[in-house]
């Protein structure tokens, strides 16, 4: 009985979370995009306040000329903010071309930044999150080529039908998307990391997908607003100002990181999933 109990539970929640999608079906492709970008305009628009102050760290760090520095900021900023720009297009041939700036703006990050990061979890997370916003942009790439008849990768033939390595692409992005977790698992204490780890091994494996990834996403929304609470944070100190920017940007990054879960969800786990399996069976 009891057991029944729980499996009605699950199909009530479900079949709740359905009439959710249904109801914001027609907002969620910008809604997504306007979360997966935000970390990228924040950046933007962030360098080119700091403008002197990023010149000073590259060319501290890496002794590379002051006009250098700037040239590589000034290119990474039109970067981020054009890439984002034509991703909220939501046209699939410009859209396309602004997931190719985005990741290379991520991949220039972590090499520039990635052993110098001044988040709380250090160059683990520091490196843990780029993968995220890595994978959710890889996501988003694949499924803009997909709809205009391409292959999922530009230059790789797919090893077998068109759809073969989209889902692979699918199981990876899955894996990266719970990669955050592994930030602040330690941080949620016995009882927050026992409930939220049989979430992550559900979203990883694709089992009861709109629910485990609705869970994830709330999850990562009340991490976020109880630990980088950045507007909580007192600026009467030079320490004071550095911790805020620093939580502003964790923020808006996991914000982004959000988006690329809420795409899953919206989109489902792909055929290399346990959902899909048991749909299989049960068609069979």
């Amino acid at each position: 009985m009891e057991s029944d109990g729980v499996k009605s539970a699950v199909k009530e929640v479900n079949a709740q979370v359905k009439k959710v999608k249904k109801i914001c079906k027609p907002y969620l492709p910008l809604i997504t995009r306007l979360l997966i970008v935000a970390t990228f305009v924040e950046d933007g628009i962030r360098c080119f306040y700091e403008f002197g102050g990023q010149v000073d760290f590259l060319n501290q760090q890496y002794r590379i000329p002051k006009a250098i520095c700037g040239f590589l900021i000034v290119v990474t900023t039109i970067m981020s903010l054009l890439g984002a720009l034509l991703i909220l297009t939501r046209k699939p041939q410009l859209e396309k071309f602004g997931c190719y700036a985005l990741i290379a703006f991520v991949l220039y990050q972590q090499a520039m930044y990635g052993r110098h990061s001044p988040i709380g979890s250090g160059n683990f997370g520091f490196l843990m999150r780029n993968l995220c916003l890595a994978g959710t942009l890889l996501m988003l790439l694949v499924q803009g080529r997909m709809s205009e008849g391409h292959t999922a990768l530009p230059g790789i033939p797919d090893p077998g039908d068109k759809s073969t390595m989209v889902n692979y692409i699918q199981l990876a992005a899955r894996a990266l998307l719970v990669l955050l977790s592994l930030e602040f698992l330690t941080t949620l204490g016995p009882i927050g990391t026992i409930t939220t780890i049989p979430v992550l091994l559900a979203v990883l494996v694709g089992y009861k997908s709109q629910i485990s990834g609705s869970l994830l996403l709330l999850i990562y929304f009340v991490h976020n607003v109880t630990n980088s609470a950045f507007w909580s944070v007192r600026t009467d100190s030079f320490r004071g100002e550095f911790d805020r920017e620093v939580k502003r940007y964790e923020f808006v990054q996991t914000i982004s990181i959000m988006g690329g879960l809420l795409l899953l969800v919206a989109s489902g786990p792909g055929a290399l999933s346990l959902d899909e399996k048991f749909d299989r069976r049960k068609n069979f």
